[in-house]
């Protein structure tokens, strides 16, 4: 038990500690984001249960990297970096695949319209940067 505790507190202090992740966000839209981040970690690294720290890496690695790059790539959108509504597309692509990594092949992503739906809500000036971040990481967390 105490091997999975620490590998929950390492998973979440490698996405608390990368400043990268969050830098482009206001605090209240850092906070949510962080939030869901750690959140999906500790589930991801909770499922080790039971293995070695070296099986346990090999289990993890590639869906907390994925989870990190979901979190960068979601902080950019919520803070206007994707205006063109072409680079939403490659944007919708990027989160789905992702999102594969994190959730499992056959996890139930959200239909493309959705995310797009979600994606082009950048364009309305009334929604902050943290509602946007709800808004998406709400979406994709039907997954779990």
């Amino acid at each position: 038990m105490a091997e999975l505790e620490a590998r929950v507190q390492k998973a979440i202090e490698d996405i608390a500690g990368n400043e990268s992740l969050l830098e482009m966000l206001d605090t209240e839209a850092a906070a949510e984001l962080l939030e869901w981040g750690s959140s999906t970690a500790t589930s991801l690294v909770t499922q080790t249960d039971g293995m070695d720290d070296a099986a346990a890496e090999l289990a993890s690695e590639s869906r907390l990297k994925a989870v990190r790059q979901f979190m960068r790539s979601t902080g950019n959108w919520a803070a206007g970096k994707y205006i063109d509504p072409a680079d939403r597309i490659q944007l919708r692509g990027k989160l789905l695949g992702y999102a594969k990594v994190i959730f499992g092949e056959d996890a139930q992503l959200p239909p493309t319209e959705e995310v797009d739906a979600v994606l082009n809500q950048v364009d309305d000036p009334q929604n902050s940067p943290k509602q946007l971040t709800q808004n998406l990481t709400d979406l994709f967390n039907k997954a779990l």
